[in-house]
């Protein structure tokens, strides 16, 4: 029989993989806490991450809300940052091509060679 817990992660399927009491480790780890790792079946680029709770007793329920709240919280940012950062990207490129371009027309008329490798 599987051991485990199945959870909702905005809206994807997820599996509770393990759960690890950390302790206090001061000055980094000021508090102790569960930290629990979820895979999750999505059609992005993360297939699983960690999220800490406080670490206490939890009934079950309690356990599955939470572990969907605080993994619904995480998972929304890590795709908004990402979904940022691809955006980003993608500015730089277009405005990289823009100016390629009008470089690339300016040497033409000029008869000079275009310098096409970055150094």
């Amino acid at each position: 029989m599987k051991k485990g817990m199945d959870v909702i992660i905005s809206g994807h399927k997820g599996w509770v993989e393990y759960i690890k009491g950390r302790e206090a480790t001061e000055p980094v780890q000021k508090e102790p806490e569960l930290v629990v790792w979820i895979s999750i079946d999505s059609p992005h680029w993360i297939g699983g991450f960690g999220i800490t709770l406080p670490l206490k007793e939890y009934a079950p329920d309690e356990l599955k809300k939470l572990i969907e709240k605080e993994g619904t919280r995480q998972w929304d940012e890590k795709i908004a940052k990402h979904e940022a950062e691809r955006e980003k990207t993608e500015d730089i490129v277009t405005r990289r091509k823009e100016a390629e371009d009008i470089a690339r027309k300016v040497a033409e008329a000029a008869g000079v060679d275009l310098l096409s490798d970055r150094r």
